[in-house]
């Protein structure tokens, strides 16, 4: 090394001896500087190479969230082609990913169908008097109720179903989140029917509801596939039995009624209270 050379104290570079500023870093370059530059080491290839590599890793949550969507797509496609056949190395939570998505799209419907009825419900009241009514938030409350509602609905129908069959089945061993999936996978046809529904509604204007019969028609088959889907998911593949599999399945009728009896009671007297209030409020705005 010659006296004429130097090196930035800051970032290590060799500098002119003459430069009064490093050309890399921006680093000022004093005489004092200079005396200690020969002395300051220089930057180490192999920690920016390790730090550029680190930079550059990708998201652990994200790849695994799209390698969580990738395969649960392909599960449920595998499902609409064979609903009865149990998919082999299945993720223990795409049956009540499957549900939830169902879920949401119901009530998304019902949420896009309530705005569409808002709306022409102010165009008349409009017309007669010079008052809007904002519907926004009574409906959002409705929706999440609804929301509540359904999952609480679905929660009966696979508890119990899994309670059923491991009354039936003597060598049962079947997890709660597998029988989980081998329920949605028989049901998984209900989020078609919905998606199109949901198309249906978003294809509707608000003031032509001639659509609505097509809607029913397409909702029709949703309760059909999930009482089968219940019925089956039971006695499906139990060859060793406590019960005879009709008593059984009669038994799981019996449960499921009276279930969902008790929890229509309980949501009609909830939701039959804030409707009865929300009228009331509804009445005196006009006073």
């Amino acid at each position: 090394m010659t006296n004429t050379t130097k090196f930035c104290p800051h970032c290590g570079n060799e500098v002119q001896a003459n430069a009064k500023f490093c050309p890399k870093c921006g680093q000022p370059l004093t005489a004092n500087s200079q005396n200690t530059s020969d002395k300051q080491p220089t930057a180490n290839p192999t920690d920016q190479t390790t730090s550029s590599a680190t930079s550059t890793q990708p998201n652990p949550s994200l790849e695994r969230a799209k390698r969580f969507s990738g395969n649960f797509f392909s599960w449920w496609l595998a499902t609409i082609r064979q609903p009865a056949t149990l998919q082999a190395n299945t993720h223990r939570y795409f049956g009540i990913t499957a549900f939830l998505l169902e879920i949401l799209v119901a009530v998304l419907t019902v949420a896009t169908l309530a705005h569409r009825l808002a709306y022409a419900a102010n165009s008349t009241l409009g017309s007669l008097t010079d008052q809007q009514v904002n519907f926004g938030g009574t409906i959002f409350k409705a929706s999440f109720f609804l929301f509540i509602f359904l999952v609480l609905g679905c929660a009966i129908y696979v508890s119990l179903a899994y309670g059923f069959r491991k009354l039936l089945d003597i060598n049962h061993t079947e997890t709660y989140w597998d029988f989980t999936n081998r329920f949605a996978s028989l049901t998984n046809l209900i989020l078609i029917f919905n998606l199109i529904v949901f198309v249906l509604c978003l294809l509707t204007s608000s003031g032509n509801f001639g659509s609505f019969n097509v809607m029913l028609l397409f909702f029709s088959p949703v309760l059909l596939i999930l009482n089968l889907g219940y019925i089956y998911s039971v006695i499906a593949d139990v060859t060793t039995t406590r019960l005879d599999k009709f008593y059984t399945i009669l038994l799981a009728e019996v449960a499921l009624s009276l279930a969902l009896f008790i929890l229509f009671v309980i949501a009609g007297s909830l939701l039959g209270g804030s409707i009865g209030s929300y009228l009331e409020d509804f009445e005196h705005s006009f006073y």
